[in-house]
């Protein structure tokens, strides 16, 4: 029974820890929520606790959900920070624009060298596309030991054509993260 007692008020500590996480839900547009203070998944769509209500969102529409340690300021309990007491502190603010700017620059460059991966990924699934498309096209008729041998000769061009067009993919959906940063930093 101590032992219970134990475990129940140990849980009863950790709620209000559990209470101050937020989440940032990226879309698959590029947009950014940002604030919400639980999510669910029902079923197809994701319901958020946003504030003082709720939306929900296709789960298809959804890229990532990340979990922020800071939430978002419930603005519902009224008043200015000056009001409450808390004093404004005017230096934070250019700091702050400091590392937005380098951040953003940071986010540009990336974004520049992920630009420039992706064009080469590209050219060489043109480049695979296009053997294998040449290699296929050689001759109309094969008999079962050439078609065999062309298709030996093809595995692997295939493989490395999957593998490119893998790594394309994990590039375009990083390049949709770093423009949703860079657009919710400007």
């Amino acid at each position: 029974m101590k032992r219970f007692i134990i475990v129940l008020l140990g849980f009863t500590l950790l709620l209000p820890l559990a209470a101050e996480a937020a989440y940032k839900i990226y879309l698959k547009n590029g947009s950014v929520i940002s604030g919400a203070s639980s999510y669910e998944k029902e079923g197809d769509e994701i319901k958020l606790q946003i504030g003082g209500g709720s939306m929900s969102i296709p789960a298809k529409d959804v890229l990532k959900i990340e979990k922020t340690d800071v939430p978002e300021k419930d603005f519902r309990s009224g008043g200015t920070p000056e009001k409450q007491g808390e004093p404004l502190a005017p230096s934070a603010a250019p700091t702050t624009e400091a590392v937005q700017s380098s951040r953003a620059d940071t986010l540009k460059k990336e974004l520049e060298s992920v630009d420039a991966e992706l064009k080469s990924v590209e050219e060489r699934e043109t480049e695979l596309t296009e053997a294998i498309k040449a290699k296929q096209g050689e001759r109309t008729r094969y008999d079962t030991f050439q078609l065999k041998k062309v298709h030996e000769e093809l595995a692997p061009m295939r493989e490395e054509l999957s593998s490119v067009q893998q790594r394309k993919s994990d590039l375009l959906q990083h390049k949709a993260e770093l423009e949703g940063e860079l657009k919710a930093l400007q």
